[in-house]
């Protein structure tokens, strides 16, 4: 398991190539440590080594990889065992994908410095944290643990199931194919599940979920919210704050929760929730054709009535439900029910 750590300066995976490494003159070299400079930039492998006549090595191990510049450490990867030849190959061949797949292939730890950097993870079960700065962070393929950390970051969860956290700052989260459990944490964040069964939670602030593919959990927690279900059957909660919610294509449960929510089921018979102490929620597509309900949750009494063009649910106090352009005369038995 490699331990990838960045170190006082920005450090760019993309920009970082097998040739890159290996570029310039020797300018140490020991039984223990071979380092190779060009212009302010400084390769230092860490290991065993042999070397030919003209002091070039022919052999040996690395463990540990530093590069410098200008004596400040850019980039840290620890506990790793990779030949020299290796190396040597790579960088005669410019195969930057072996180099980086070799190293970063198996369950890996990635931490940023405090500026803006961009870390891969590659496969494996990674766990990387940002950092300070406005980071990207990919996690690639394998469970990966990632955690943004302060700053406005890029997170990309890939493939398999992961843990995303925003933490501090705007963030952006996109999950991947399988379960992806995300949060956005504090900031204004825009969190988008993927493919498969998601959970995504907005956290703190004013955010924008989007569930997409698959059956997921959208629940905004805090602040006011927009949030989309998207395609499959969603459970799309508005937590606390004056929230939108979509539920979008499939038969989805919808809870404006507290406070003032504009609440549309999309396609499919939806079922919404209301209860006492949740507010005003306005629900714009209720269809009960369609299959629409509404279930009163923890209400042991309610009236209903017809304002304009509006069926009104009155729970008592400020909670009300109200069916947009919805005719109370027109809706049969069975509409609404005590949850």
């Amino acid at each position: 398991m490699a331990t990838v750590t960045a170190g006082n300066l920005p450090f760019n995976f993309d920009v970082r190539t097998a040739q890159w490494i290996l570029d310039g003159f020797i300018s140490f070299a020991s039984a223990s440590q071979f380092s190779v400079s060009s212009d302010r930039f400084t390769s230092n492998f860490i290991g065993s080594f042999t070397y030919n006549g003209k002091g070039f090595p022919t052999g040996g191990t690395v463990s540990r990889f530093i590069e410098t510049y200008d004596g400040r450490t850019s980039i840290d990867i620890n506990n790793i065992d990779v030949p020299m030849a290796n190396f040597i190959q790579w960088a005669a061949t410019d195969n930057t994908a072996a180099f980086k797949d070799f190293i970063l292939g198996g369950a890996d730890s990635l931490t940023g410095s405090s500026w803006n950097d961009l870390l891969r993870a590659y496969a494996g079960a990674d766990s990387m944290v940002g950092g300070a700065g406005d980071d990207t962070l990919d996690g690639g393929a394998g469970a990966d643990i990632v955690n943004g950390g302060d700053g406005n970051d890029y997170i990309l969860g890939g493939a398999d199931a992961n843990y995303l956290r925003g933490d501090l700052g705007n963030d952006s989260i996109v999950g991947g194919a399988n379960f992806d459990d995300i949060n956005g944490n504090q900031g204004d964040d825009t969190l988008r599940g993927g493919d498969g069964f998601d959970w995504v939670v907005g956290g703190q602030a004013n955010d924008m979920l989007f569930g997409e593919n698959g059956g997921d959990i959208v629940y905004s927690n805090l602040g006011n919210d927009t949030q989309f279900g998207g395609d499959g059957e969603d459970w799309v909660r508005g937590g606390q704050g004056d929230d939108s919610l979509d539920g979008g294509a499939g038969n989805d449960l919808m809870w404006g929760d507290r406070g003032d929510d504009t609440v549309a089921g999309g396609t499919g018979a939806d079922t919404f929730h209301a209860f006492v102490g949740g507010g005003l929620d306005r629900i714009t597509d209720f269809n009960y054709a369609e299959g629409d309900r509404l279930i009163l949750d923890f209400a042991p009494t309610y009236s209903l009535r017809q304002e304009g063009a509006d069926t009104v649910v009155d729970l008592g106090g400020t909670d009300r439900v109200v069916l947009v352009n919805v005719s109370l005369a027109n809706l049969p038995v069975g509409w609404i029910a005590l949850g």
